[in-house]
C-alpha cells in the first residue's frame, strides 16, 4: 500500500498526473519486455540463480537499454522534459524494476510456490505483473518531480 500509494501522488498532479502515471508504466513494463527479448537472444549469465534461473545479466542489460530508449521518447513527448532526463528516469526503473522481481521471486521461493496466482496463467500470476510497477513507482516519483517538476 506505501509504495502503492506514490502511484497516487503522481496521478495527483494537477496538470500532467495521467502522462506521468503513462511515463511511469510505460518504461516499468518495457523492463520486462526488453529484458525478455534480449535475455532469450543472448542470456548466457545468470544474473540469480537460485531465485530466477532465467534471468541473466545479459536480459538485465537489455531491460536498462529498452527503459531508456522508452524514457528518452516518452518524457518529452509526454511531459515536455529532457531526452536525457527519461533515459536516466529509464535506466532507473529497469533497476527498481528488476529489484522487485527479485524479492517477489524470493517470496515465492521461501513459499515454496511456482507462481502467485491463476489469473494470468503461464505468467506467474498477477503478482508478476505487479511487483515491478509497486517498486517502480516511489522511483518514478521522484525521478519525476525533480526532473520535470512543474507538475
Amino acid at each position: 500500500m506505501f509504495l502503492g500509494g506514490f502511484a497516487s501522488l503522481m496521478l495527483a498532479s494537477p496538470d500532467d498526473g495521467r502522462q506521468r502515471i503513462i511515463t511511469f508504466v510505460l518504461v516499468t513494463v518495457f523492463s520486462d519486455i526488453g529484458g525478455y527479448a534480449v535475455g532469450v537472444a543472448f542470456g548466457k549469465h545468470p544474473m540469480a540463480p537460485s531465485l530466477s534461473p532465467k534471468k541473466s545479466w545479459e536480459g538485465f542489460a537489455g531491460s536498462v537499454g529498452t527503459c531508456a530508449v522508452v524514457g528518452a521518447v516518452s518524457l518529452p513527448l509526454l511531459l515536455g522534459g529532457a531526452w536525457w532526463a527519461g533515459a536516466i528516469l529509464g535506466a532507473v526503473a529497469a533497476g527498481a524494476a528488476t529489484t522487485g522481481d527479485l524479492i517477489e521471486s524470493s517470496i515465492k521461493r521461501d513459499l515454496g510456490i511456482k507462481d502467485m496466482g491463476t489469473l494470468l496463467p503461464g505468467h506467474g500470476g498477477l503478482m508478476d505483473r505487479l511487483d515491478s510497477l509497486v517498486v517502480v513507482a516511489p522511483v518514478a516519483w521522484a525521478l519525476l518531480l525533480l526532473f520535470v517538476p512543474g507538475g
